[in-house]
């Protein structure tokens, strides 16, 4: 008996992702020509299917790597210490190609804050030695508004290990992550050290 179904769509994991487009299909017990109604797993496709990559309807819930925005975020700053008091200034940066809605960035710090960390509008504190701040939107190609943060450390160290990380970019594509993932060795010398 020949029933006949509809088109069907098997994306096939492999090496980016290969997308296999059948059209009508008959189930005539031949390898490859699963029926989707059946509820098993998709075999390869069957005789006189055609092979193509590009993206999927956004009906099937499946975007293409193609149709997500690429955008660099980056973050620059400066770090003091001064007897038990750090700051540190943070600027976000866009370096495009697609602008980002949101972003927000994880600071940590290896000593442990005594009591509040006074930050600017935005931030939130999420540990004894993490906050994490938004960035606000940030326009291709623009820098964003600076992130500043007082904090006061329990006990002076002899060094304190900064860490910058974006923890999300607005769901764009970064290229790049090596300029949003930073650490960087602090000295308490008065000296401001630029990252």
């Amino acid at each position: 008996m020949r029933v006949r179904t509809r088109a069907w769509l098997l994306l096939v994991g492999c090496a980016g992702g290969v997308l296999w487009a059948g059209g009508p299909a008959r189930a005539t017990g031949l390898p490859g020509t699963v029926s989707p109604a059946s509820g098993r797993g998709a075999a390869a496709p069957g005789p006189g299917s055609v092979a193509a990559v590009g993206t999927v309807s956004p009906a099937h819930g499946i975007r293409s790597p193609a149709a997500i925005p690429r955008a660099d975020l980056a973050f620059h700053g400066r770090a003091v210490i001064d007897g038990d008091r750090m700051e540190v200034r943070l600027t976000p940066r866009d370096h495009g190609p697609a602008a980002v809605p949101e972003a927000s960035v994880r600071v940590r710090w290896s000593v442990a804050a005594a009591g509040a960390v006074t930050s600017s509008p935005g931030c939130a504190r999420t540990g004894e030695r993490t906050v994490v701040c938004g960035t606000g939107a940030l326009a291709a190609g623009q820098a964003g508004e600076e992130i500043r943060l007082v904090v006061r450390l329990r006990v002076p160290a002899p060094e304190v290990t900064l860490e910058v990380e974006t923890v999300w970019n607005g769901g764009v594509t970064d290229p790049d992550r090596t300029n949003d993932r930073l650490r960087v060795l602090v000295l308490p010398t008065g000296d401001e050290y630029a990252f």
